[in-house]
């Protein structure tokens, strides 16, 4: 396999070598040198203004991808603000006096009305309550969020 890429890379250098022999020897007139000159600066500059346009683009691409990114900063923060309330609100701590259906009522849990929901509370805590008539002050209890 090497000796293969060894000779197609010989062969490629004479060749190249001969098609440069060749136009070396081809002489210009005045007149096509000049045309040829007026065509390879009118290339040049084409691709200078293709050059700037896609420079241009570039920096506008390159503007917008730093707004949408402080756009994810602030978003990550509002998430991580509400990640943090929601912790905050699916976790409540057990005070004297309180039982399941009376938690499930308070504003912070379920709200009035909702006296029902405390079987949602115990399900959630069964590792932690034996007994849904007996829980205990100081407690962390999950509070199930729908």
């Amino acid at each position: 396999m090497k000796r293969f890429v060894l000779i197609v890379l010989a062969l490629l250098l004479v060749v190249s070598f001969g098609l440069n022999a060749q136009e070396e020897n081809k002489k210009l007139k005045p007149d096509e040198a000049e045309q040829l000159i007026q065509q390879y600066t009118q290339q040049a500059e084409q691709l200078k203004a293709q050059l700037d346009q896609e420079k241009a683009t570039v920096t506008d691409l390159q503007d917008e991808v730093d707004s949408l990114k402080n756009v994810i900063d602030e978003l990550n923060a509002k998430i991580a603000e509400l990640e943090k309330q929601i912790e905050e609100q699916s976790y409540y701590v057990v005070k004297p006096g309180d039982w399941l259906s009376k938690l499930a009522e308070y504003p912070d849990v379920y709200g009035h009305g909702n006296y029902a929901r405390w079987r949602e509370i115990y399900k959630a805590n069964k590792d932690l309550i034996q007994d849904p008539d007996l829980i205990l002050p100081g407690w962390k209890l999950k509070i199930p969020r729908p």
